[in-house]
């Protein structure tokens, strides 16, 4: 299943591979993708495996919003 977040705070190519990695090392997400250009991450997951509260959870960790 694929979600697309929007996420404040991602100004550059860094703060994009800081929340890509941080997302891909959660188990039961397939991949992420970060542009902090649309502001936007998109991410393919596993529903049975993780939810949006714990992937919104990582990313804020990580020191970004997400907007609800």
């Amino acid at each position: 299943m694929k979600t697309e977040l929007q996420v404040s705070g991602i100004r550059c190519g860094g703060c994009e591979l800081l929340v890509k990695e941080a997302l891909e090392e959660v188990v039961g997400v397939r991949e992420a993708e970060v542009s902090h250009l649309k502001g936007a991450v998109v991410v393919d997951y596993d529903p049975e495996t993780v939810n949006i509260a714990s992937l919104a959870a990582v990313i804020e960790e990580q020191g970004f919003k997400v907007n609800e």
